[in-house]
């Protein structure tokens, strides 16, 4: 059976340069450099039919998080190249989409470290994204939750990947709750959907 697709905190699991986690407490400015990015890649992308937003969380006041800012940018496969292009030229690190198809993924560690999803605009890994962002910007049982599972991981794990795999049942289970919260039916499961 295929795995669920996951919000960009797990499926940032399947890169090829695993990475150290250092986990903060919540930063107010956050907020501020997340909006900043949103707006530095829409205006690169002005004339493109996307929408960028802050996701992970560093987008959810309040939640420990690895000071990373994760962006998604949702488009039309037609137009998947050229916003790759020009992420890129903003100093993205293109690094193809390990996270199985449908999401391509790029970063920056230079200036204020971040990360990039591209997925399709108005798709289920965009609605996915948004849905877990929002949840859990409104339910401060959820963020206690996930911060538990979240600082338990980083305990455990060497690594990125060691870390979100050891977070992912939660992940998992709060996915499910917003799901149900908003009346969403639970995606069905299809071999793309595996990372």
């Amino acid at each position: 059976m295929a795995a669920t697709p996951q919000p960009i905190d797990t499926l940032l699991s399947v890169l090829d340069d695993d990475e150290p986690i250092q986990l903060v407490d919540y930063d107010p400015t956050w907020h501020e450099l997340g909006r900043e990015l949103v707006q530095q890649v829409s205006d690169r992308l002005h004339e493109l039919p996307v929408d960028v937003a802050h996701i992970g969380s560093t987008a959810v006041p309040g939640l420990v998080a690895k000071p990373i800012i994760d962006l998604q940018i949702g488009c039309t496969p037609r137009d998947l190249d050229e916003v790759l292009t020009r992420t890129q030229q903003l100093g993205f690190e293109h690094l193809g989409h390990p996270g199985g198809p449908g999401r391509e993924y790029l970063r920056r560690r230079t200036d204020q470290p971040a990360n990039i999803a591209v997925v399709e605009l108005h798709g289920r890994l965009w609605a996915d994204n948004i849905m877990f962002r929002d949840y859990l910007r409104t339910h401060p049982a959820a963020v206690a939750r996930y911060a538990h599972a979240k600082l338990s991981a980083a305990k455990e794990a060497d690594a990125l990947r060691e870390y979100s795999a050891l977070k992912s049942d939660t992940v998992s289970q709060i996915m499910s709750q917003a799901r149900t919260a908003l009346d969403t039916p639970q995606p069905a499961e299809t071999a793309s959907d595996h990372p």
